[in-house]
């Protein structure tokens, strides 16, 4: 039997960990992240992998530097035939991944080679893509860049937003893990070369990518939305002070007004304009209060048609 090692730490790896038939593939160790500090109390928080290991009786590795001298002898020592590497978000070194005697596979959130790097649901949807999906590759020192042994595409939602992608494209990873891990242990696997002329980069996300600019469309102002989803979210300012939106769509509405301009004011929600088209705000965050409704918004500040969002 192919013994294993799998790497992850996120929901996304998981799904796949939960769906790997451990009678015809045991899984010898779980390498996570350490627990870290979490909340507004910064108690100590374990990955969501490490909890489901724990609940199902698998071995934990928790290294604070996978890559370290100890860790690698730690590895050595299960004599794995595969590393299976899923949403574990450190990178490992050449050594590392010479370590199983078959290879490490990791499973990537994109076709590549579009979106390489840390955040390519996130991007996808940002750039407005109406396909994606999961690539298995065998690993090597480059992020991203190694050989593809298996593809499946998935038609992205018109509103899916980023969780919501994120957890598709898991149980599509789920779906073909056994079924790559079967072929991998007979040695029946290909791999095909990435074609860099067509590769693409999808950065880490970070809190300004969630600032909403009106000068854009109410298209790709809702892409935005929906890329920064839960983490960073988005936000303007309203009166200099930010105001995080919680809810937001594409109006129908068009308005010959300058973008970020409230056009008009609901009972729940504002409308503003965009470069071309307008969207409608429903649940909003203002700063140093708590999410609500437009509503009790518009009950505790002077909002009127013609006010200007943004900086």
């Amino acid at each position: 039997m192919m013994n294993i090692v799998f790497f992850g730490s996120g929901n996304f790896a998981v799904k796949v960990l939960e769906s790997i038939d451990r009678r015809a593939f045991p899984i010898s160790l779980v390498v996570t992240q350490p627990d870290r500090k979490k909340g507004r109390h910064l108690h100590l928080g374990a990955t969501p992998v490490k909890t489901f290991a724990l609940d199902h009786g698998l071995n934990i590795f928790q290294p604070e530097d996978v890559n370290g001298v100890e860790s690698l002898e730690t590895l050595k020592d299960k004599h794995a035939d595969i590393f299976l590497v899923v949403s574990y978000g450190r990178i490992l070194s050449g050594r590392l991944l010479d370590v199983p005697s078959i290879m490490a596979i990791n499973i990537h959130s994109s076709l590549l080679p579009k979106y390489r790097g840390a955040a390519p649901v996130n991007r996808a949807l940002i750039q407005g893509e109406k396909t994606t999906g999961i690539t298995f590759i065998k690993m090597n020192t480059g992020m991203d860049r190694g050989d593809i042994l298996l593809q499946k595409v998935l038609k992205i939602g018109r509103h899916d937003t980023a969780p919501v992608l994120d957890q598709r494209l898991s149980l599509l990873a789920s779906k073909y893990i056994n079924k790559l891990l079967a072929v991998t242990e007979l040695g029946r696997y290909r791999l095909k070369k990435q074609r860099e002329n067509t590769a693409s980069y999808a950065a880490l996300m970070h809190k300004q990518d969630g600032l909403i600019r009106w000068q854009e469309t109410s298209t790709e102002i809702y892409n935005r939305f929906r890329g920064c989803y839960g983490w960073p979210g988005t936000f303007t300012f309203f009166r200099g002070k930010i105001l995080k939106i919680l809810e937001l769509k594409p109006g129908r509405r068009l308005a010959q007004a300058k973008p970020g301009t409230i056009v008009k004011v609901e009972d729940n929600a504002l409308v503003v304009a965009c470069r071309q088209g307008t969207v409608i705000i429903t649940e909003v965050l203002p700063e140093s209060h708590k999410k609500m409704p437009v509503s009790s918004f518009l009950a505790g500040h002077d909002v009127k048609v013609g006010n200007i969002l943004g900086v």
